[in-house]
C-alpha cells in the first residue's frame, strides 16, 4: 500500500516535460525507441521506485531487472530517510551557524554570524583573518558561496553591508588545505564526502568519496561544476574523477595530477572524525559529511541530513557485474536485504 501511494504522489508531481527530454537523451544515447524507453520508466518507477532521473543517471536501459533492484533510487532513499532521520533535528544540519555551534570541536576554525555582529566586529574578524568565505545560512551546493581576499583597497564597512544585504551571514576563516590537496585542485578546498548509518549505538561507514573542484570555481560541488570519484579502505583514488554531464578525468584538467591512485593523506583520521560526529546528533542516522584535509589534519565544514543517493552508484564506480549499493545499505538499515518499501 505505502509503495501505490508514493507512486500516485510522485505521478501527479511529475514534469513530464522534463521527462521527455530526458527520454530523448536516453534514445540518443542508447538507439532504443523513445516508446520502449517511455514504458520500460513507467515499469521502472513502479516497481523500483525509480524516477526518469534515476533511470537517467543509473544507465537503468543497459540493466536487467536483477540489477536493477540493487540499486537506491529515489522512494528507496525515501524509505532510509523515514527509518533514520528525525526532522526535528535537521535544522541543525540545514542552518550552517547552527552547524558550526553544534559541531564547533570538528569545525576547527573561527567564524562570525553578521546576523549578530557588529561592523566593528566583522572589521576586527576580517583583520585577523584576511581571506573568508562568505555563505548563506540556509543554502546547499555550493550557492552564493564566495571567497573574499582582504586587501587595503576592501572598503570593509561597504563589505559588510553588502554581506548583510545578499544575507551571506556566515563568515569563515579560509580553509588552507593540505598541501597535496592543494596541488590536486588549488582553486578549491577538495572535500571528502563521508557517508555514515548511525543505528542501535553502531555507526557503519557507508561510502568513501571526494569532490574536486575544477580548478576554474571556489567551491568543489558536484553541482556547481565540481567533480567527484571514489577512494579505498588505504585512502587511494581508485576511479577517474566524474563532471554532472557524465565527462571522466583520469588527470585533472587544469592541475594535471593525476586523479586516480592519489593517496589522500589523513583519510584515516577524517574516517574517525566522521565517526566521532555522527554521535552528536543520533536522532539523524544517515548523512554525508564533508570534510577537508589540513596539514594538521582533517577538520569538519558541513554535515548533510539528505545526502544525494545518486552519486553512491554512478556507472563508472560501481563494479563489473554493475550492481547498486541497496543491498549493503538494506542490511545496515533494515538488518536484511529484503525490501522495505
Amino acid at each position: 500500500m505505502k509503495k501505490i501511494v508514493y507512486y500516485i504522489k510522485r505521478i501527479f508531481k511529475m514534469d513530464f516535460k522534463e521527462m521527455f527530454k530526458t527520454i530523448k537523451k536516453i534514445h540518443e544515447r542508447s538507439g532504443k525507441s523513445r516508446i520502449y524507453i517511455f514504458f520500460d520508466m513507467i515499469y521502472c518507477s513502479y516497481k523500483y521506485l525509480a524516477g526518469y532521473t534515476d533511470y537517467f543517471l543509473f544507465y537503468f536501459e543497459d540493466l536487467t531487472n536483477d540489477q536493477r533492484k540493487t540499486y537506491i533510487t529515489r522512494g528507496v532513499n525515501n524509505g532510509y530517510l523515514k527509518t533514520l532521520n528525525n526532522s526535528e533535528y535537521y535544522h541543525y544540519f540545514r542552518n550552517k551557524i547552527e552547524f558550526n555551534q553544534k559541531f564547533k570541536e570538528f569545525v576547527k576554525r573561527d567564524f562570525l554570524d553578521l546576523r549578530k555582529s557588529s561592523s566593528t566586529k566583522f572589521a576586527k574578524f576580517v583583520q585577523k583573518h584576511p581571506i573568508i568565505m562568505v555563505k548563506p545560512i540556509d543554502q546547499s551546493g555550493g550557492a552564493d558561496v564566495a571567497k573574499i581576499t582582504i586587501d587595503k583597497k576592501t572598503n570593509v564597512e561597504k563589505l559588510y553591508e553588502v554581506l548583510k544585504n545578499t544575507q551571506q551571514f556566515l563568515v569563515e576563516d579560509y580553509v588552507r588545505q593540505h598541501k597535496e590537496m592543494n596541488r590536486l585542485c588549488a582553486s578549491s578546498v577538495n572535500t571528502l564526502r563521508i557517508v555514515t548509518v548511525r543505528k542501535n549505538g553502531k555507526t557503519t561507514v557507508m561510502l568513501r568519496a571526494i569532490r574536486i573542484g575544477n580548478g576554474i570555481r571556489d567551491v568543489d560541488n558536484f553541482h556547481s561544476g565540481g567533480m567527484f570519484t571514489i577512494f579505498d579502505e588505504s585512502g587511494v583514488i581508485s576511479k577517474p574523477a566524474m563532471d554532472r554531464e557524465g565527462k571522466l578525468y583520469e588527470i585533472h584538467p587544469v592541475s594535471n595530477v593525476s586523479i586516480k591512485g592519489f593517496k589522500i593523506p589523513y583519510y584515516k583520521e577524517a574516517i574517525d572524525m566522521a565517526i566521532k560526529a555522527s554521535q552528536k546528533i543520533p536522532e539523524v542516522g544517515l548523512v554525508g559529511w564533508d570534510i577537508a584535509i589540513t596539514n594538521s589534519g582533517p577538520l569538519l565544514i558541513e554535515g548533510n541530513e539528505l545526502p544525494g543517493y545518486d552519486i553512491y552508484q554512478s556507472k563508472i564506480h560501481l563494479s563489473e557485474s554493475k550492481e547498486g549499493l541497496k543491498p549493503f545499505f538494506d542490511k545496515v538499515v533494515y538488518g536484511d536485504t529484503n525490501e522495505k518499501n
